[in-house]
């Protein structure tokens, strides 16, 4: 009974992972600084930025909560979705019409925020039909 594992416990890989990723980030950072000649505040801004990313993955995969995972589908909602809208609205023509009848600055904003919203309420309603569970997650 010792030698078997709980059900939800993590791989044997799963610590290595995260301190290997944790390692390659550092190294290619210092290789693209000495080796390619990448600016220092370019190679510090890529890598703070890839630490930022990587702490927010291992968050949403350790510690999975249901407010994140509402975060998660609202930003799955307002990235593709609400693009995907957004061109729909520039290929259809409707852009074009708002600019004519109500002005420069009304159609951008109305252009630049309604689809956006208009996607964050699709993802919102797509996880709460999946009870924001995430796809893969135990």
């Amino acid at each position: 009974m010792s030698g078997v594992k709980a059900e939800g416990s993590k791989p044997w890989w799963w610590k290595p992972l995260w301190i290997a990723v944790l390692l390659i980030t550092i190294a290619s950072g210092v290789v693209g600084y000495l080796l390619l000649h990448v600016p220092l505040e370019r190679t510090v801004g890529g890598v703070a930025l890839t630490f930022l990313c990587i702490g927010i993955a291992y968050y949403i995969r350790v510690r999975p909560s249901m407010k994140m995972n509402r975060v998660i589908y609202i930003l799955f909602g307002i990235t593709p979705i609400g693009f995907g809208l957004w061109i729909l609205l520039v290929i259809s023509g409707i852009g074009r019409f708002l600019t004519t009848h109500v002005g420069n600055w009304p159609s951008f904003i109305v252009a630049f925020t309604v689809p956006y919203i208009i996607g964050a309420f699709i993802g919102d309603w797509i996880g709460r039909r999946r009870n924001y569970r995430l796809p893969l997650s135990p």
